[in-house]
């Protein structure tokens, strides 16, 4: 009986200790990967720079914007400038321009250029079948 008896009051005096390292182990696994742990905030880091380049990629844009805003106020407005750009951007020309070509002297069709004081009727485009 003197041994159960020894077995049991090791048992019950090493309980404590065990219960202690196990609650010293929960604490420490939290501490480091937890939800509010070191990993966890490393990764809030990360975050929060990525979310900074962010910001300043939009508050790029807002200043681009509002730069455009403010060029096409009703004071500052420039009528011919804002047609020409229409027009350059739909690729468009208006009936009552003349156009004046300026370059090497070789046209796109490879004949040779017209003299610069004559003006010429445009030559209609041939299709193309690049796409077929």
């Amino acid at each position: 009986m003197s041994f159960a008896v020894s077995i049991k009051r090791r048992v019950r005096a090493g309980i404590p200790p065990l219960i202690f390292l196990a609650l010293a182990g929960y604490f420490a696994w939290n501490a480091t990967r937890g939800d509010r742990g070191l990993v966890a905030q490393q990764q809030d880091r990360l975050d929060l720079q990525a979310a900074q380049v962010q910001l300043a990629h939009a508050n790029q844009d807002v200043a681009q914007w509002q730069n455009r805003i403010q060029g096409i106020g009703g004071r500052t407005l420039d009528l011919d400038a804002l047609d020409g750009q229409a027009r350059s951007m739909l690729n468009l020309v208006d009936p009552a321009d003349r156009v004046v070509m300026m370059g090497n002297g070789t046209p796109a069709n490879g004949l040779p250029a017209a003299d610069p004081g004559s003006v010429t009727a445009p030559v209609p485009m041939q299709p193309t079948t690049a796409g077929q």
